[in-house]
Order: C-alpha cells, then structure tokens, then sequence
C-alpha cells in the first residue's frame, strides 16, 4: 500500500510566502548591483605614497622640497623626460609587455660627460632603439623607441570588481650622481589626467577600460649601494613614474565566469521545486530523490572546472571574490543533495510534515542572495 502524499499546504498562504521571498531576494539583489555601481563608478585611486603631478609648478615644488641635499660638489640635475605608450599588453596575470617612446632634453649647460639615457629598473627585458636626434632651443633633444616586458604586483582579491595601476618607472643612467629625472611638461598639450596624456589614442588594453593617466613621484629607499662608492642607499629618493589606471571589462566577466554557477543554481531551484513527497508529480517529472544525488555530482564537477579556469587565469594565492560565488554554490550543490536524501529518509520531519518541500523552496533564493549580500559588504565595505 503507498504512503499517501503529504496534503498540499493552503494556497493563499503559499503565495504570500513566495512573494515575500521574492521581495526579499530582489532587495538583496538590488542591494548588491548598487555595491558593484559604486565600486565601478568610484574615482580611480592612486598608489600609496605617491604624489601626481599635473602641472611645472607641481613638479618644481616638489622636485625643491624632496631633492636630497647635493653630495660629491655637484649640484642637483634634472633632466625633462617623456614618455608615450603606444601598446601595452598583458602576458600573465602579473606580466605586462609595453612599446612606445621616450625622449629626454639635455641643455647645453650640463656636464659633457653626463650620460644619457634611460634605464627601466622593473623590466625583465628592454630594448631601446634612438629614433631621433637633434638640437633645438640650446638643448639636445633625444629620442628612443622602447620594448619592455614588466614584471607588477597586481591585487585580484576584489577580482572582477578591482582596479589595477599599470606603471612605468624611470631611472636616469646616472642615477648615482645627483641627477633626477621630470616630466616634460611642454611635450605635452595637457596634464589632465582624464585626458590621458602620454597615452596613443588607439592603444587598446584587451579586456581592459582605460580610465587615466599621469606622471607621479615616488619616494624610495634601498638597502644596497648597488657597488657605488658614495652612494647613500638609505636616503629617500624621488622617482618619477607613469600611470595607467584600469578596470576590468565587469561585462566580459558577467558572460564568462558567472554563467556557469548562475545557471546550476537556477538548475537546482528547479530541482528543489519538483522533489518532494507527492508522487505524482514526481512520476510527472521522472524524478526520484535519489536521483538527484547524481545530479549534483555532476554540477559539482562542472562548478569545480569552471573556478579551476578562473583560478588558470589569474593565478592569485587566496580566494578573490567572484570565487565566494563558485564556494557558495559548492554548499547549495550539498544541501540540494541533503535535502533529497531528507526528503526519503524522514518524510515526516517537521520540516516537510504538511508542507511538503515549502520552507526549502521558499528560502532558497535569500539564502543565496543574503549570504552573498554580507560577502558583498565583507569584500566592499
């Protein structure tokens, strides 16, 4: 003799129930595009310590005020220096390879022996190629094109959400004399970083949004004189750098990355809507609860595939945020998986006695939605 089905609870009770779950996972998903809105409309923040310079007397001022003291008898040199990126490209997830141009101005007045040049200290491989050379306003004008693969320390924690700074540090040859290098302010028609000065106007970072750039001083120390007799490794020194500051194409990631968990949790919801203990509507959908186990071994395996991919692509050493997504549907994976053997070993529980599958139903898109919401704020505050 079969177990008769467990009554259906009362309707009108059970759509209140279901709308009030609806209202309450629109809320937590609302609430989250707002977290990402803001995260990706917020201005472009730039690296701790450094100072950006928009204009000369930005420069002079702060070129006056960070200069070490002149050491050997000879007095501080500044050398005006540009620089134009005309492609940039990303090799690794911390392996950037850039090309384009720089040039320096030398005026007549400094020493003859001072050599020119410019050196890349954060580059695995450079080539420097002089393009040009003339003389012009009692000064040499020297310039080189540039191939440079760099080695940067990116953050991807707040991965897809995060901004990264992509930089060019320049070092003048001698760097051991009392020589500094400065932005070429007239070699540019603005400084705006807005603008996008030094920028060509059809480099194209793939998968990237351009957001700025600007030139900026660094103030740097070292514990070795790098074999320089007279070199004070431990004084604070002003390096100039260029910036580049970017965010993530947040839609290419939307469609790659999020489609395969977001699909499998919609995949499980219907599951959890059709097992329960009325067996009609089981024969309906030729679904067994036993089954299901199955079912979520494989969607397991295929969340596991997807975040490996994820993890192949930006290689960082903890979780980064879009991966909570991949762990969270890890555990809902298990508690489908529990539910279903629940549902069979202990039909009468008070779980699902005269209410079949409900409470499971109901609550299962704001758990989601909430425990994301709190990962969200977790992650952003």
């Amino acid at each position: 003799m079969e177990t008769p089905s467990t009554p259906p609870p009362n309707r009108a009770r059970v759509g209140w129930l279901y709308l009030i779950s609806a209202l309450v996972s629109l809320a937590f998903l609302v609430a989250i595009g707002a977290i990402w809105y803001r995260e990706q409309t917020e201005p472009p923040p730039t690296y701790p310590g450094e100072t950006m310079m928009t204009n000369q007397e930005e420069v002079t001022r702060y070129l006056t005020a960070h200069t070490p003291p002149a050491h050997g008898g000879e007095p501080s040199i500044y050398i005006p220096t540009g620089i134009v990126l005309q492609s940039a490209e990303f090799k690794g997830p911390y392996t950037v390879q850039m090309s384009g141009y720089i040039w320096q101005k030398y005026a007549d007045s400094l020493p003859k022996d001072l050599d020119k040049g410019v050196v890349l200290p954060e580059a695995e491989s450079t080539t420097f190629t002089k393009v040009y050379e003339t003389h012009q306003d009692n000064e040499s004008l020297i310039g080189w094109n540039f191939k440079a693969t760099v080695r940067e320390q990116f953050d991807y924690g707040t991965y897809p959400l995060g901004r990264q700074q992509l930089w060019v540090r320049l070092w003048a040859v001698d760097f051991e004399r009392n020589v500094y290098l400065a932005p070429d302010i007239a070699g540019y028609t603005t400084l705006d970083p807005a603008a996008r000065p030094g920028l060509d106007p059809g480099l194209v970072l793939e998968n990237w949004e351009i957001e700025q750039s600007y030139f900026s001083y660094r103030q740097n120390t070292y514990n070795s004189n790098f074999g320089i007799n007279g070199y004070v490794a431990t004084e604070s020194q002003p390096e100039l750098y260029f910036n580049i500051s970017i965010k993530r194409n947040i839609l290419r990631v939307i469609i790659s990355r999020l489609l395969v968990p977001v699909v499998i949790l919609v995949q499980l919801f219907v599951i959890v809507l059709v097992i329960g203990s009325d067996n009609k509507r089981l024969e309906q959908f030729g679904v067994r609860p036993g089954a299901v186990i199955f079912t979520c071994a494989a969607f397991f395996f295929a969340v596991l595939v997807a975040q490996n991919s994820l993890r192949d692509e930006i290689q960082s050493y903890g979780l980064v945020y879009l991966e909570y997504i991949h762990v969270l549907t890890y555990l809902v994976i298990l508690g489908v998986a529990a539910n279903s053997v629940l549902l069979v070993a202990r039909p009468n529980a008070p779980l699902f006695l005269d209410n079949d599958n409900l409470w499971v139903e109901v609550l299962y898109w704001p758990l989601i939605l909430g425990t994301l919401l709190l990962i969200t704020l977790w992650v952003f505050p």
